[in-house]
């Protein structure tokens, strides 16, 4: 026999309720939960989904961002709410070909190609900042239409950059590279520290290169902390973070989880689910069981193989 050549199989959120109300006995057979049960269902399961991830279960969410920085600007709001600051997982980056004037809300570039209505775009100013605004229209020939007229000029060869989706607000920010805008190399120089650590700097609005930063996620937009204050544009801060688990709003949705943690989720959503249904206590403790050994498992899975350093200690004890 042939295998099948694929690898995709996944269930609904609307299966995996199902699943687990069967696991109870609180449906039979072919039977399928009401329009109540399947809510209460729904609820349990985004609930258990958002408990997983205070848990730190999270190594398909790990993401890589960028931030554009902004002289003399010292706290981002990471947000896909917040119109102001600008991180983004991809973007694209062209070149004025011709100067830009003070107010103009027109500009001419090398490339259009992935430039489209709506999008977000910056153009480096002479004043060293970027002014962002969107997409007014379909680009055309080399002329994008800017909502917003530049508030300086900008040169001949200036980069502009353009991109389509914010990040949504970060679980943690736990890396942090500076990347040259001249030259495209990353150096790992950004140090992410403690709230404390940060508070403690003496001079939080001290100008230089970006050596460290502090995340506060905040609840509705994360606030990403700078230091040194950013010196008119020089490049870029690229970001790990952790978002957050993607939610089960409709009965197809599917899980934002991989395939390995399907009967987890089953059972441990049984084991929610008994809570508030009449289960003969064996059947529950062989339920609680089997889901307490399925996560158990699927955090042993959950983690990245990482590089670990020894050092003599050098110090009197050592």
């Amino acid at each position: 026999m042939a295998t099948s050549g694929s690898s995709d199989f996944t269930v609904t959120r609307d299966q995996i309720i199902t699943k687990a109300y069967r696991k109870i006995g609180a449906i039979r057979g072919t039977t399928t939960p009401g329009d109540g049960m399947m809510q209460d269902g729904a609820f349990a399961l985004n609930a258990l989904v958002k408990h997983w991830q205070g848990r730190g279960i999270h190594v398909w969410t790990v993401t890589e961002a960028t931030l554009f920085p902004q002289p003399s600007q010292i706290t981002y709001s990471l947000s896909s709410a917040v119109a102001s600051d600008h991180a983004t997982e991809t973007y694209v980056t062209t070149a004025l070909s011709a100067a830009a004037a003070l107010s103009a809300t027109t500009i001419s570039v090398d490339s259009i190609t992935d430039l489209t209505s709506g999008d977000y775009i910056g153009v480096l100013l002479d004043s060293g900042s970027i002014h962002w605004t969107t997409i007014n229209g379909a680009p055309s020939g080399s002329t994008v239409t800017l909502t917003v007229g530049l508030t300086d000029s900008a040169a001949l060869g200036t980069k502009v950059y353009a991109y389509t989706n914010k990040i949504i607000r970060p679980l943690k920010v736990v890396d942090a590279r500076w990347e040259d805008a001249s030259t495209g190399l990353e150096s790992p120089g950004i140090s992410m520290i403690a709230r404390l650590d940060y508070q403690r700097l003496p001079n939080k609005s001290a100008t230089g290169a970006v050596s460290t930063a502090f995340y506060d996620p905040q609840l509705n937009a994360g606030k990403l902390h700078l230091w040194h204050v950013p010196n008119p544009f020089e490049g870029f801060i690229n970001f790990t973070w952790y978002r957050p688990i993607q939610d089960f709003d409709a009965a197809g949705n599917t899980p934002d989880l991989p395939q390995e943690w399907i009967q987890t989720l089953v059972y441990n959503l049984a084991d929610l689910l008994g809570d508030d249904h009449e289960v003969d206590s064996e059947t529950y403790g062989r339920i609680q069981n089997r889901a307490a050994s399925l996560l158990d498992d699927m955090e042993g899975w959950d983690r990245e193989e990482e590089s670990m350093r020894f050092q003599p200690d050098m110090g009197f004890g050592g």
